[in-house]
């Protein structure tokens, strides 16, 4: 994404999570301008049946973290990585929404008037009729973003995720 945001013609804000500068993984260097994705379209990370989890950033691994631990438990959720706030790929999370029935909204942002809010209302406006559940989000508790030496307190962890992916196969 960022040699896309690179070549893009049109203004791009970056965001690298701080967090994940340390982290270690194979890359890609192949993909790079050839991606078969856009700079504007989500992807699909985990391919699942049950439930769609949305997230973008860091999050992303808590939900794919949250996806291995729910397969221990019979439940294949869809995790769906947004890569663009803005413009939002709001198409690939429909289709996922109206396949699994159920939705989670992930972010580190406070829930009240969060992204996850807009990406909330957006999925129940387009996929109303297919949710078995109301759409959950799982973000920042809404409170001032603490200090980093309280910050982990503060941002979604696993276990709030598989909370939420639990209320959603209550209803």
């Amino acid at each position: 994404m960022i040699q896309q945001s690179i070549a893009c013609d049109d203004p791009v804000i970056f965001f690298e999570p701080k967090r994940r500068y340390w982290d270690k993984a194979e890359v890609d260097t192949s993909a790079g301008l050839d991606s078969a994705l856009s700079l504007t379209s989500a992807r699909i990370v985990t391919e699942g049946s049950d439930a769609t989890v949305i997230a973008y950033g860091p999050m992303l691994r808590t939900c794919v973290e949250a996806a291995v631990a729910a397969q221990e438990d019979g439940r294949a959720l869809e995790v769906i990585d947004l890569r663009s706030l803005s413009p939002l790929d709001i198409g690939t999370v429909t289709a996922s929404v109206r396949k699994t029935g159920r939705c989670i909204v992930v972010h580190e942002a406070p829930v009240t008037a969060g992204l996850g809010a807009e990406i909330a209302a957006r999925v129940t406006q387009e996929c109303f009729y297919h949710l078995e559940a109301p759409v959950l989000r799982v973000g920042g508790f809404s409170t001032p973003y603490p200090p980093s030496r309280l910050e982990e307190h503060f941002l979604p962890d696993l276990d709030r995720v598989l909370d939420a992916v639990d209320r959603a196969f209550a209803f």
